[in-house]
């Protein structure tokens, strides 16, 4: 079994970089094989694509709904506790399945991980 973690730092409309890293995993997801295991860990920026009730009239993606496909597969999303304290982000702010998370929690997807994507 593959254990991927997919670790982002990117604000979500800052630039492409989450964007992106969220296609890769529903791109993972979407693989016909049972073998593989995707966790998703938020940190900096990152934890503001999280936050429901997102509006992006001008662009041709939206970060929530993303996450959301992903969260509807069975797929861990974590947000770095002292990333969500330092900008104001609460747990009642988050799209259902979001889920904020520590800096152990972190550490044991990282020791558990055979892969590793930092954005």
């Amino acid at each position: 079994m593959q254990n991927i973690l997919i670790v982002a730092h990117e604000s979500p409309y800052g630039s492409e970089k989450l964007f992106n890293a969220l296609r890769i995993a529903i791109a993972l997801k979407e693989q016909e094989t049972e073998v593989i295991n995707l966790k998703i860990f938020l940190m900096s920026d990152a934890v503001y694509g999280a936050v429901k009730n997102q509006v992006t009239p001008d662009l041709s993606y939206n970060i929530q709904q993303m996450l959301d496909i992903l969260i509807a597969q069975s797929v861990p999303v974590s947000l770095c506790k002292t990333c969500t304290n330092g900008r104001g982000v609460s747990q009642e702010m988050l799209i259902e399945g979001a889920n904020i998370g520590t800096l152990g929690k972190l550490t044991q997807w990282t020791l558990d991980a055979t892969k590793i994507m930092h954005i």
